[in-house]
C-alpha cells in the first residue's frame, strides 16, 4: 500500500525533500496505549538516493525486506512487482553503505511479467537463507488484491504458489482491495504465517489476526486510529512475533509507527494474545511510511519506508536492536 494520496492533502508543504528528521520517539502518543518497554534501541538511518537505480529500474516504493544470511544479501520488493538485491555494510551498528547489485521485474512461472492486477507485492520473507548452503534461497512474497503467497527465485521468477490460509482466500472478505496480505513470515512449527492489513469484514476493526494453515493468533491493534499491520517477522531463536503497525488518519494527525512484540507462548488456547509495545514513533511533519522489516542477526532489524514514488518522500532504512 503506498501513500501517494498524501499529495492531494496538502501535507507536502510541510516537508523538505532530503532534510526531514527521522520519526521521533513518542511513547505516549496515544492516550491509553499502555507503556512501552523501552527494549528497542534505534541505531542508525540510511536514505537510499532518489536517483538510485539498478538494471534499468528506479529503486522506489519498497514494501518488503528480507536478509539472506548465506548469500549476505539484502532483498527488497516494491509494490509495483520488482525485486532488488543490495550489498549491506554495517560496522559497529552503523549503516556504512547499501549498494544495489541487482534489479528485476517479478515474472510468472513461464517467465512473463506479472499482470498489472497481480503484481502488488507487499510482504517478503526468505526460505533456505540460513542453512549454510549457497544457491538454494527462495523468496516468499505475499501479494495484495487477490490474496496469494508465492515462492520466487531470488531473480524474481515464480516457482509455485503456497496455499493461503482458508479464511483469507476470499478477497471479498477484505475491508478494502488494498488491505490484503501486507506481510508474510515463517514459523518453525506452523509454517508460513500471514495477516491482512486490517481485520476481515465482520470482525472487530481493532483486532488483528495472524493466520497459519492450522492456527490463528489474535491481539488488539495499537490504539491509534486505523492502525494496520505492515510487516511482521518471527524473532530468531524465540516464539515471539515482531509486528510493525502504521496508523494515519488525516493531515491534522501524526503518522504513528508502532513496533510490538507478541509472545505466542503466552497466548490462550483460543489464540488470544497480548502485544507488548517496544517502541512507538510519531511525527506530524515526516511521513515515513514504513512497510518492510527483516531481522539481520544479533537481535538487529531493518525497516524501510515506501516513498510512494513522490519526490518529497524518501526511501529510509532504519536499523534498530531489540533486547
Amino acid at each position: 500500500m503506498n501513500i501517494r494520496w498524501f499529495a492531494s492533502a496538502g501535507l507536502f508543504m510541510l516537508l523538505s525533500a532530503c532534510s526531514m528528521p527521522a520519526i521521533t520517539d513518542s511513547s505516549n502518543v496515544v492516550a491509553g496505549a499502555g507503556a512501552t518497554s523501552e527494549k528497542l534501541t534505534v541505531l542508525d538511518h540510511h536514505v537510499i538516493p532518489r536517483d538510485a537505480e539498478i538494471g534499468g529500474l528506479k529503486i522506489t516504493e519498497l514494501s518488503g525486506l528480507a536478509w539472506d544470511e548465506d548469500e549476505q544479501l539484502l532483498y527488497a520488493i516494491s509494490d509495483k512487482g520488482r525485486v532488488y538485491h543490495f550489498q549491506l555494510n554495517i560496522e559497529n551498528d552503523l549503516i556504512k553503505s547499501v549498494k544495489p547489485v541487482f534489479g528485476a521485474k517479478l515474472r510468472d512461472v513461464k517467465g512473463k511479467q506479472l499482470k498489472k492486477n497481480q503484481r502488488d507485492s507487499e510482504g517478503l520473507t526468505v526460505w533456505n537463507a540460513s542453512n549454510g548452503k549457497k544457491g538454494d534461497t527462495q523468496l516468499v512474497i505475499s501479494l495484495e488484491g487477490k490474496p496469494r503467497i508465492v515462492r520466487f527465485t531470488p531473480q524474481g521468477r515464480a516457482i509455485a504458489d503456497i496455499a493461503v490460509p482458508k479464511p483469507l482466500r476470499n478477497h471479498r472478505k477484505l475491508r478494502a482491495s488494498n488491505h490484503g496480505l501486507e506481510s508474510v513470515a515463517y514459523h518453525n512449527k506452523y509454517g508460513f504465517i500471514t495477516a491482512p492489513e486490517e481485520s476481515l469484514k465482520g470482525q472487530p476493526k481493532n483486532l488483528h489476526t495472524v493466520y497459519a494453515a492450522k492456527k490463528q493468533w489474535s491481539f488488539l491493534a495499537y490504539p491509534a486510529e486505523n492502525s494496520s499491520i505492515t510487516a511482521m517477522d518471527m524473532m530468531p531463536g524465540t516464539n515471539n512475533l515482531l509486528v510493525m503497525e502504521r496508523a494515519w488518519s488525516g493531515v491534522l494527525n501524526p503518522m504513528v509507527i508502532s513496533l510490538r512484540r507478541v509472545n505466542l507462548d503466552a497466548c490462550s488456547d483460543k489464540g488470544e494474545c497480548k502485544a507488548e509495545n517496544l517502541k512507538v514513533f510519531s511525527s506530524s511533519f515526516s511521513v515515513d511510511n514504513f512497510e518492510g522489516m527483516t531481522p539481520i542477526g544479533n537481535n538487529r532489524y531493518l525497516i524501510v519506508s515506501d516513498d510512494g514514488k513522490h519526490d518529497l518522500l524518501r526511501t529510509l532504512l532504519t536499523l534498530f536492536k531489540v533486547e
